[in-house]
Parts: structure tokens; sequence; C-alpha cells
């Protein structure tokens, strides 16, 4: 049985399954892989900060990209040191690029959380490190009104088994005040947000989480927390929410009525393993409603964000509207009551984790993840560009620094008449486009150029499709299409 035979028998075993058992969220490859954690924007461009490992074997570096509004690379800053270097969040906007995160080297001592000051030349001008002699960890940071920053994260320095963490420093990155939260077990701060009196709201979690697949079950329920301080990271009131299994908080907005709106997960409620979940709370954290989301298996709800049109959309990795039993992007719209608008699942035959969402002055949105689903490397770093109504106008993979394919991108998704193919190489080379039906039959095949922008007008019947891309005779990636028309 040759590879395309294989290949695709696999795939349409795939597309029969309707629902899909409940699996581990984790992770397997080798030394090279690239993975998103945040995305911003300013001006025309997007900011993705990730790790990669394509450049140190045995330990991870940190990155920036910065695209174009199509999703194609114009550049990219690759920082780190022998041991471990992560970036978890970043901000730009016109005096440079900050980037906070954790690393081995360079601190106190085990990992520290650190914030650095990049120009938009990617030359870094400052580093400030945050913590003591044990492990320290960056998740999340904002611009505050005086122009500093507030960060949050986890601090064990200050606790045996580990608090929240809420870090205050003035523009040069140089600490103002810190504050740790915590009453039980291993406690994280996952975001921050200051309200219009200069007081912040810390969420994450309380007892025994860090990441979805590391949930450490010595202790059994895991609460969403929140903690309200003044200015200076007093404490002015702390809550917990949830039930009996386990639940995280992971981004906190402001609602545009008063109060807030907090995205995560809940173990506790809902139809599957895990839910997304959206809470409403006013500003004393007093709880307005909760909503779930999601199907029979495990949703994990990462991202949150307000369009221009008062409306919702939360981000996450799903299992349970899967074919093959792996997780894909998965995209809700609501309104400001939590009323779904319309869901919607993106990616490939492979695993698909999504990690950061923003709004776009369209009232769209875009967001970033990390894909398994092409050869270009173990992990790959991938932009979604999303309309108001759901549509993938752009999607565009990006595979590991240095190699000799800088970008693949295949647009818009679904297809009306007809889409474009773009592969940006560093060496002159044949690719081909292969489109299958839902029986493996190869229904549209076209040699592509590289380094310009190709269309292609298959005419093909109204329905899902699987495409590859291939270098001689090695698929290089792969996906889906929807054609409507």
């Amino acid at each position: 049985m040759d590879f395309y035979t294989k290949y695709f028998t696999l795939v349409i075993l795939t597309l029969c399954v309707y629902q899909s058992r409940s699996q581990n969220v984790v992770f397997h490859g080798n030394n090279e892989e690239d993975i998103a954690n945040s995305i911003v924007q300013y001006e025309d461009n997007f900011f993705i900060v990730g790790t990669t490992r394509k450049d140190h074997k045995r330990s991870t570096n940190y990155y920036v990209l910065q695209l174009h509004s199509n999703g194609s690379l114009k550049k990219e800053f690759v920082f780190g040191n022998t041991h471990y270097d992560i970036g978890k969040d970043i901000i730009v906007d016109e005096d440079g690029i900050y980037v906070l995160g954790q690393t081995w080297d360079g601190g106190y001592g085990n990992n520290d959380m650190f914030l650095h000051k990049l120009n938009h030349e990617g030359d870094k001008k400052w580093s400030e490190f945050y913590g003591g002699p044990n492990n320290e960890l960056g998740h999340k940071f904002i611009k505050t009104k005086d122009g500093g920053f507030s960060m949050a994260g986890h601090n064990r320095s200050l606790d045996d088994f580990g608090d929240a963490y809420l870090v205050k420093s003035n523009s040069e990155g140089e600490i103002i005040w810190e504050s740790h939260f915590g009453e039980r077990y291993v406690d994280h701060g996952f975001d921050v947000i200051e309200n219009s009196n200069g007081e912040f709201l810390l969420i994450g979690t309380m007892g025994g989480f860090f990441v979805a697949n590391c949930c450490d079950f010595q202790n059994p329920d895991a609460d969403i927390f929140i903690v309200k301080t003044n200015s200076l990271g007093e404490k002015i009131w702390e809550k917990t929410y949830g039930g009996d299994g386990h639940d995280w908080a992971k981004e906190i907005i402001a609602a545009p009525n008063g109060g807030y709106f907090v995205c995560g997960s809940t173990q506790s409620e809902g139809a599957g393993s895990f839910d997304f979940f959206l809470l409403k709370i006013d500003e004393n954290g007093n709880q307005l409603w909760f909503k779930t989301y999601g199907g029979t298996d495990f949703d994990y709800g990462e991202s949150l964000g307000l369009n221009k049109e008062q409306n919702l959309y939360i981000l996450g990795s799903s299992a349970s509207f899967s074919d093959n039993f792996k997780p894909d992007h998965y995209l809700i719209k609501t309104n400001l009551e939590g009323e779904i608008i319309w869901t919607k699942t993106f990616g490939g035959e492979g695993s698909d984790y999504s990690s950061a969402l923003i709004c776009t002055s369209d009232s769209g949105c875009v967001f970033t993840g990390t894909t398994s689903n092409g050869s270009l490397g173990n992990k790959d770093i991938v932009f979604y560009k999303i309309s108001k109504t759901g549509e993938a106008l752009v999607v565009s993979a990006i595979p590991p620094i240095n190699d000799s394919i800088e970008q693949i991108s295949v647009y818009p998704n679904p297809v009306q008449n007809k889409f474009s193919v773009f592969i940006e190489t560093k060496i002159n080379t044949n690719f081909q486009i292969n489109i299958y039906n839902a029986t493996g039959q190869k229904v549209y095949q076209q040699q592509v150029a590289t380094n310009v922008r190709s269309w292609h007008q298959p005419k093909l019947n109204r329905g899902l499709y699987l495409y590859t891309i291939q270098n001689k005779n090695k698929v290089v990636f792969n996906g889906k299409l929807v054609f409507t028309n």
C-alpha cells in the first residue's frame, strides 16, 4: 500500500467518526517545534510571541513574529540563553515591543519571570527579572494608566506551593510592588485588568492547576479565582467560583455595560469532560450569570474579545466536534448575554490548539495557535483571520524559523468560486496542490508557483474536501477546504 492510499484510508476512516471520546491534551514531538502564545496588532501588522526549539535542540528560545495583514511573515526576532526561555505575552506600541515570559538564565535562580523591551528593529533595550530562588512564571501583562506595567503569574518563592503573583512596575520595568495570593496548594494568576479607578482584578485558578494537561489530581477541585486589589496591590476582595471538578479562568475583559466578562474552562458544569465557560460578574465580584459551551468531549476556553458591534468572541480548543479524535480550533460568537450567534471549528487532520484572539476593526477577529498538521515541523504556528460572519478570510501556516519554506497560506475558506495559494520559499522548487473528495478520489491537481500568489478555480460541487500540498512527492502541508458554490 503506497503513502497516498494509506494516508487517505486513514482520512476517510476519521471522517466517518461523528463524536470522539475524551483524550488527554498532550503535545507529542521531536526537538523541532514552534508554539504561539499571544498575538497583538500594531498599525497594519500583527505580532505573535511564542517559543521555538529549532535552533537549540534541548532548550527553547522565545521569538517574536511580525506579520503583514494577510498573515505572511515580515520579520522574526529570536532570543534565548543556554536553557529555557519562553515568551508568553506581548505588547507593541510606538515606543517598542514588550515581551513577558520566563527564563532559567539571568534571574535569581531556577525559572524567573522576565520583562524585555525591544525596539522595532528587534534590538533588546532592557531586561528586568522578578521572583526569588524558586520558580516564577509570567502569564499575562498590561500597560497601566500611569505608563508602567502590571504582570500576572505564579510565584513559588513567596509560598511553599506557589501563589498567584501580581507585580507592578514603572515604565522601565523596575518593580514598584509585588503581591501574592492563595490559600491552598498551587495557585496561578493568568490575566489581569485595570479598572477606571486604578484598581486591579487578577484572575486564575486556586488549588492545583498549571495547564490543561497538567491538572494535579491530588487536589480534586481547582477553582476559578478572582481577586481585586487597590492601586498598591492590597486586597479589596477575593472570590472563588466553580464546583466539584477542575475549573480555571484564563482571560478577563471589561463589559461595556459595567462589570466584567471572564472566560475559561470548567469540569464542574456543562456537557462534556471540560467545557468553555463565560462568566459575568459585577464590580464587586458577584456572579451575574455563568454559561457553558461545548460538546461531549473536552473543550478548553483560552481567549476572549469584544468587537465594535458589542458581540463577544470566545476562542479555544475542542475535540467534541472533531472527525478524528484530535482537537480543532473552536470559535464561538455570542451577544452580551452569552447567547450563541454562531460557532465554528477550524483545523486540519492533525491536532490544532488555540492560543489567543484579538478583535479587528471590521468587527471580525484574528487568532493564532499551533498545529501539527503538516510536515514543516513537529508543531507549526498558524494565523487565522475571521470575518464577523465566521468565514476564514486568511489561513496562514508559519513554518519553523530558518526552514527553506517561509510561509504557506491557503484562503479564503470556505471557498465560493476560487481560492489562492501562496508559498514563500528560499529555494527554487516545484510544489503541487491536490484536492480529494470524501471517498479519497483526487478531483483536482495543479502546479503551484512559489513566491507569487496563484489562484485556483476547480469548479467542484458543494461540500467538504481535503487538500495536500506536496514537494517532490512529499506532503508538506494538508488541510480541509469547504466549497459553498
